[in-house]
């Protein structure tokens, strides 16, 4: 009769993708195989609108007899060892502390967190189904991920790992698709697969944590190779893992790339719902599609650099905080300048400013606190048409700041 109690349909909605904050991604904690599963099955329940943690209830089948083999009592009991493990795992997260002192950036120690991961995780029989909830703690590593701070990966490619340091190996470097690879130090990995104090013959390592997701990977999009770094005394110091670039995935509801801006923040890995954001901004008149592709490629060119770790990141917050509109107009007023040339022996040059463009202008001035006018009725006053410059309407309704300037002497 033990068997019974784990037929059950879930009607839960079930995401394709699954997303998590990247201080989570490097967090040290552990999980078994079981509780690998839960987790991952918790976090396609997840939808990119909660704001809060909703109970949730798994389907027994989803966590273990995956394979479609009638549960046992064993299994039963591995799920009651499992709810009593969980509800007492802790995510310990460190966070940088960078202090200027003497003019100089100085690493102090770091501030860190050790925070349940789960509210609770029963079993119902009569629901034949884990009963589970995260901790409100960890809802800014898992809900309302728009930042671009995140790493999300595919649900079909985890559920081919079977090792739980596989997985954590799988979410290190999805962290770094993008890039095709990523160096981490030996001491640094097993902090954040909780072995410190294990595996003091590298061999043994090796062989149990790194040749085994190496060869799990290998059947997902993330299969890699590694090379081994010594330091002094011929000791392995850091792993380079190498693998094929990939994208970030869309997460659904996907979203049509139709327009140039969005086709280039898809390619740079930038997720739908911040692809969606800047389009509000857009939409708003607060950013201008050609400021995007032109933060797109400057924020690219740091990446190839190494001056960034993570191009989205880098990307949206550039966008949406104006990080990068000074050296965009500088760009823009450069571009003039060869027209201006040409037309020299012309009519009387023209100068040109898109009123969208003086206004996010006005806006950056605002923030700094040197904007002319309390208004950008004041300031346009000001700073152009008491200037001699007036508005206009081109044929495809973009509107312009147009003067002509004086011929010289």
């Amino acid at each position: 009769m033990q068997g019974d109690l784990f037929a059950h349909e879930t009607t839960e909605s079930i995401s394709k993708l699954v997303v998590q904050r990247n201080d989570l991604v490097n967090a040290r904690f552990a999980l078994t195989t079981l509780e690998m599963r839960l987790f991952m099955a918790m976090l396609a329940r997840i939808n990119r609108e909660d704001t809060e943690f909703h109970e949730l209830r798994i389907p027994v089948t989803e966590v273990v007899a995956v394979s479609g083999r009638r549960p046992s009592s064993n299994d039963y009991q591995q799920l009651k060892d499992m709810c009593a493990l969980l509800a007492s795992r802790v995510l310990y997260i460190e966070r940088p502390n960078k202090k200027k002192r003497a003019g100089k950036l100085t690493e102090e120690a770091p501030s860190f967190s050790n925070t349940p991961l789960m509210a609770y995780a029963d079993y119902s029989s009569e629901e034949r189904a884990l009963v589970v909830r995260f901790n409100d703690r960890v809802r800014e590593h898992l809900l309302q991920l728009n930042d671009g701070n995140f790493t999300q990966a595919q649900l079909m490619q985890l559920l081919k790992l079977k090792s739980a340091h596989s997985y954590r190996i799988y979410w290190l470097l999805k962290q770094y698709g993008s890039f095709g690879t990523r160096t981490i130090r030996v001491d640094d990995l097993k902090r954040v697969l909780d072995l410190e104090g294990q595996y003091k013959q590298f061999p043994l390592f090796k062989l149990r944590v790194l040749d085994r997701a190496q060869h799990e990977l290998s059947q997902t999009n993330l299969a890699f190779q590694y090379d081994l770094l010594r330091g002094k005394g011929n000791s392995v110091e850091e792993i380079r893992f190498r693998f094929a670039p990939v994208t970030s995935e869309v997460l659904l509801p996907s979203l049509p790339a139709t327009t140039e801006w969005q086709k280039a923040l898809l390619e740079v890995g930038v997720s739908a719902s911040s692809i969606a954001t800047i389009g509000e901004l857009i939409d708003k008149g607060e950013v201008e599609p050609a400021y995007v592709q032109f933060v797109v490629q400057q924020q690219r060119g740091k990446s190839n650099q190494g001056k960034i770790k993570s191009l989205a990141g880098a990307v949206f917050t550039a966008i949406t905080k104006s990080h990068l509109m000074e050296e965009y107009r500088k760009a823009l007023l450069q571009r003039q300048k060869p027209a201006a040339r040409k037309a020299a022996s012309g009519p009387a040059p023209v100068i040109r400013y898109r009123l969208q463009e003086a206004q996010a202008a006005f806006e950056l001035m605002q923030r700094k606190q040197t904007a002319k006018g309390a208004t950008f009725a004041e300031h346009l006053q000001l700073v152009y048409l008491s200037q001699g410059f007036r508005q206009e309407q081109d044929s495809v309704g973009v509107d312009w700041l147009v003067k002509e300037e004086e011929p010289k002497a």
